[in-house]
């Protein structure tokens, strides 16, 4: 009796391409990566007259497609609908792109002089909005997950759950678009993976930071910190889903959530002491007030919900919602 062979793995015409182009996108984008590493590179990927599309929005499209396709797959081993997932998406693109502008404007008192600038315009051409902030995107994403959750009628906290885990995961990939930009970098370093940033784009909103980094040789490199918050927040997506997988019924809703803007928090307002583009409030650094601001709320309601209001946890609700309802007095089954 002869062991049946098992059929082998065929690819069809259309999953060899989509292999093929994949491949060769990620060769190229290393190729790039390599090059902007060394401070070359054009912050302009391509021209279409006017318009200037630069390889920093092109990676945060990624980088949001990303996090969209990791919260779909959390969403289908929850049993919850992905649709909705691809639907927060947009909301949270639209919400995210606007606070997070305004945000970025606020802190930058120069772009309130040319009301064009605001939108991505200079000299009259659009060259794109540069200059986005991570606070500002989380708190449009925040937005846009309650409006859309309210409209739908879904619970918020269940989904902010699942958005942290999408959201930190596009924040890693969305990194990467700062060394396109060549900006997000910090204090000179001797160590083997800084990187080169041109003379051109040395320059801090503290004009004594300006002068200290022009005053540097073109050969001088500098610590990539874009690169080690995209590492970091790589961790922090892989810990909460682990957390998720492992203790899912034992969780309070929100809590991956609030667990994610601790650890956010805390990254960084560390990872601020080594970057040189720091806006200041006075003497304190902007960025690092705001996520001690995070930290503090995060923690906050962490701890209310889990000991001060004793919510129930996923497991909790499932059973309440499997118990068989008491019958109206009088009725019998």
């Amino acid at each position: 009796m002869t062991e049946k062979s098992l059929p082998s793995r065929r690819f069809s015409p259309v999953q060899i391409a989509l292999l093929v182009v994949g491949a060769a996108v990620l060769v190229l984008f290393a190729i790039q990566v390599v090059r902007f590493w060394n401070g070359e590179g054009d912050p302009v990927a391509f021209r279409l007259g006017p318009l200037h599309v630069r390889w920093y929005g092109m990676i945060l499209m990624a980088g949001a497609l990303c996090g969209a396709l990791v919260g779909e797959w959390e969403a289908r081993r929850r049993g919850w609908n992905p649709d909705h997932v691809w639907n927060l998406l947009l909301w949270g693109l639209i919400l995210g792109v606007l606070v997070s502008r305004l945000w970025y404007v606020v802190g930058q008192p120069d772009l309130l002089r040319d009301p064009l600038a605001i939108i991505g315009f200079s000299q009259g051409q659009f060259v794109g909005l540069q200059g986005l902030t991570i606070h500002g995107a989380l708190a449009g994403a925040v937005l846009a997950a309650g409006l859309y959750t309210w409209s739908k009628k879904l619970n918020l906290l269940q989904w902010m759950d699942l958005g942290a885990i999408g959201f930190v995961m596009g924040q890693a990939v969305g990194r990467w678009g700062n060394l396109f930009n060549h900006e997000a970098y910090g204090l000179p370093t001797t160590l083997p993976w800084g990187l080169v940033i041109p003379q051109a784009y040395r320059h801090s909103p503290a004009p004594d930071m300006t002068t200290f980094l022009q005053s540097l040789p073109a050969a001088t490199r500098f610590h990539p910190t874009f690169f080690y918050e995209s590492l970091y927040n790589l961790a922090v997506c892989a810990l909460l889903i682990y957390l998720a997988r492992r203790y899912g019924k034992k969780i309070v809703p929100g809590e991956l959530f609030w667990l994610y803007g601790l650890l956010y928090g805390a990254g960084r307002f560390l990872l601020e002491y080594l970057r040189v583009d720091s806006v200041y409030v006075g003497e304190l650094r902007f960025a690092q007030v705001v996520s001690v601001g995070l930290f503090v709320v995060c923690a906050a309601l962490f701890a209310a919900r889990r000991w001060v209001f004793k919510s129930k946890t996923y497991g909790q609700q499932s059973e309440a919602q499997a118990a068989p309802q008491p019958l109206p007095q009088g009725e019998t089954q």
